[in-house]
């Protein structure tokens, strides 16, 4: 199974635990008239939504590289990751819109046991859904992945606060602490969203992925025909990167020698970083002995 499909299948598994975990949050949260719980459960339906934007990235990232996209589609997963963070984004603001309605109409909410053991519940599959997610997404390198389980780990921490705001209000705590909470949870939302956009964001405007002292350092212990290397860019995702640099060997050193170095550095790179390099490499004579290289 090719690495498409396996993030295919583990958006599918994800999909199947965030949908039974939202539907149980909003309908405990419409049944006890709690504005932090239903809040959390359209929080956790978006997590529905982006596994469902991930699976059409995927289908169309792994189209292959034809003439009008002669890099290939892979950024369109970078896209979905992208997408994911303005899902976040949007039910931030609806969150914020309904606290501020609350803190203006106060509404009592009801203690129930099935509830708790209900939102309990939910932490736990939560919990598994994140560390799940992000390990696939670690191994088989996917922003879709890792910016999704993001966006879950978030709810996590977001139901253990709207838990928090049951007991509290059993206790007597004013009603007023359930738009307090849901002010915590669009603050929780907000991080996971900048969170998302910065690691995506960078893909899509070619930030640099690699530390060019890195990859001059290593290519130079790596073979003894490279005497330099300079001008490095590298740019790319967490599981492809773009290399460009130039280097500089022997003047004698003849084409089919210095094409045969060039892929033997791009193997090289691949196996030192860990990931699949496109390396564009410019050949330059070393002329002058009295220039110091650098």
């Amino acid at each position: 199974m090719d690495r498409t499909n396996k993030i295919i299948n583990v958006l599918v598994i994800i999909l199947v635990l965030n949908l039974l975990v939202a539907i149980t949050k909003l309908f405990f949260g419409q049944l006890l008239n709690s504005n932090s719980l239903t809040a959390d459960g359209f929080h956790s339906l978006t997590d529905t939504f982006s596994n469902i934007i991930g699976i059409i990235g995927m289908k169309l990232a792994r189209k292959p590289a034809d003439k009008k996209h002669p890099y290939g589609y892979q950024k369109y997963e970078t896209l979905a990751g992208l997408t994911i963070g303005f899902l976040l984004f949007g039910i931030l603001l609806q969150i914020i819109v309904s606290a501020i309605d609350r803190f203006i109409n106060p509404v009592e909410i009801e203690f129930s046991i099935p509830a708790i053991i209900a939102i309990v519940l939910t932490i736990f599959i939560n919990i598994f859904v994140a560390v799940f997610e992000y390990r696939y997404g670690r191994k088989l390198q996917s922003e879709v992945l890792i910016s999704d389980s993001i966006h879950t780990k978030s709810d996590i921490f977001i139901s253990i606060g709207v838990l928090i705001t049951i007991i509290l209000i059993k206790l007597n705590v004013p009603v007023i602490i359930d738009p307090i909470v849901s002010l915590i949870i669009a603050v929780f939302i907000f991080k996971s969203s900048v969170e998302i956009f910065k690691s995506n964001i960078g893909v899509l405007v070619d930030k640099k992925v690699v530390d060019e002292e890195i990859i001059k350092k290593f290519l130079m212990e790596a073979d003894e025909e490279v005497l330099d290397v300079h001008r490095v860019r590298s740019r790319g995702k967490l599981d492809y990167i773009y290399i460009d640099l130039h280097i500089i060997t022997r003047p004698e050193l003849s084409v089919d020698k210095a094409h045969e170095l060039s892929h033997k550095l791009e193997k090289l790179l691949e196996d030192h970083l860990g990931r699949r390099v496109d390396l564009n490499c410019h050949i330059e004579p070393f002329e002058d002995p009295h220039i110091e290289l650098h």
